[in-house]
């Protein structure tokens, strides 16, 4: 059974799009994934974090908790799960544009989510995964619990890639 290597990428800032984050890689794990979680830095200044205290908070807890992704963690990763809260996806395009200047992510797997999977709030984060190179799976919908359908979608994409890398080593 081939290592599969799940790079999961999140951009939080009350702490949703984290929770995703956790779950996806619970589900990778799982699945008997390798994984490596890192969280974006925020785009917005700190005038703008430090006029809402339970911004400011979060972001000090997660500055501890998280480091940002490094340019060797895109070029390990078979997967890459791109969580994104509702409310704000600027982050994780950014980090999907950068992805080009570091490697080349052909035939690399690109798993976005969002709370409550909202369509219109990925087409952006698809649009910018699939520029960049990678091979966009849409998160799965049906389930009602958000933190169990993002489980179940770390499981299904790790699963796909080992079933891709199992193919591609024939």
């Amino acid at each position: 059974m081939s290592d599969v290597n799940v790079l999961i990428v999140f951009y939080s800032r009350y702490g949703v799009a984290e929770r995703l984050a956790l779950a996806a890689g619970v589900g990778a794990i799982q699945a008997r994934a390798n994984i490596r979680l890192r969280r974006v830095a925020d785009q917005a200044d700190a005038k703008t974090i430090d006029a809402t205290p339970a911004w400011r908070e979060n972001l000090d807890r997660m500055n501890r908790d998280y480091v940002v992704p490094r340019p060797a963690d895109p070029q390990w990763a078979d997967v890459i799960v791109l969580a994104t809260p509702s409310d704000s996806c600027a982050e994780i395009e950014s980090y999907c544009a950068s992805l080009r200047s570091i490697a080349p992510m052909a035939g690399k797997i690109a798993a976005p989510l969002a709370p409550g999977d909202d369509e219109s709030m990925l087409r952006p984060v698809y649009g910018a995964a699939a520029c960049a190179g990678l091979v966009v799976i849409p998160a799965r919908t049906g389930s009602a619990d958000p933190i169990t359908a993002a489980r179940e979608y770390g499981q299904h994409v790790t699963r796909i890639a080992r079933s891709l890398k199992s193919l591609s080593s024939v």
